[in-house]
């Protein structure tokens, strides 16, 4: 017996709902991973993964094979300082730099950093999150932060980009009820009033460059000859 034709209507009906279905759950699959980027490690201490980068003049010397050691004394040298302005910079004494990554997340990312800098290819970067969790007391619950930027080498150089340092959501919300904070933009990096330094100083490149097109004015920025890093290192 021949199907009616509401019957083959039906049949049609049913095909193009399944397979608008499977196009939609192959697009939330696929959605899960970000369409220019492919993560590394992802664990509660952090992230690291590759991202395409938004400057497409910039063809990174991609893949290299750094060891983890050169990587975790890059990280050992950057340091942060903060920055007096008017009249407090003519009244105080400059501030002491302090070191951006602590020993634990050092060990955490040197190697996957590595890792990133030997898979990505000449248009993406490395990009890092770590997130220490402060123990809280009997009176104060436990604290998250953040640190992120991102890296990638070009020539001799390695670029290291902080975009964020030690940001507390909880301690930016208390400061909003602070009068000098309030007369301040507001600031989820943690870098307005701070500025990079790098020790050794011989190893970073201290002639003028032009930090990647596409950051935040927030973002910190520096170069590190790696060959040069890697002569300072001890033997």
């Amino acid at each position: 017996m021949a199907p009616t034709p509401q019957h083959s209507a039906r049949k049609v009906s049913h095909s193009c709902s399944l397979l608008l279905a499977l196009l939609c759950l192959a697009g939330t699959a696929c959605g899960t991973i970000a369409p220019t980027g492919k993560i590394l490690f992802d664990d509660p201490r952090g992230t690291v993964s590759l991202q395409t980068m938004s400057d497409r003049s910039i063809q990174a010397n991609h893949p290299i094979n750094l060891d983890p050691n050169l990587i975790a004394q890059l990280l050992r040298g950057i340091e942060i300082q903060e920055q007096e302005h008017g009249l407090q910079k003519l009244i105080s004494t400059p501030s002491t730099p302090v070191p951006v990554f602590s020993d634990d997340q050092i060990r955490f990312l040197a190697p996957l950093l590595a890792e990133g800098l030997r898979t990505a290819t000449p248009d993406q970067r490395i990009e890092y999150r770590v997130n220490p969790t402060h123990k809280g007391s009997a009176i104060e619950s436990s604290t998250t932060e953040t640190t992120a930027g991102s890296l990638y080498a070009y020539g001799r150089q390695l670029y290291v980009i902080l975009s964020q340092f030690d940001y507390n959501q909880i301690r930016a919300n208390m400061n909003m009820n602070d009068m000098s904070y309030q007369s301040h933009q507001p600031d989820s990096s943690g870098l307005q009033d701070y500025s990079l330094l790098f020790t050794p100083s011989a190893a970073q490149r201290s002639d003028s460059f032009d930090p990647p097109a596409g950051g935040k004015s927030t973002d910190r920025f520096l170069a590190v000859d790696y060959q040069l890093l890697q002569q300072a290192s001890p033997h």
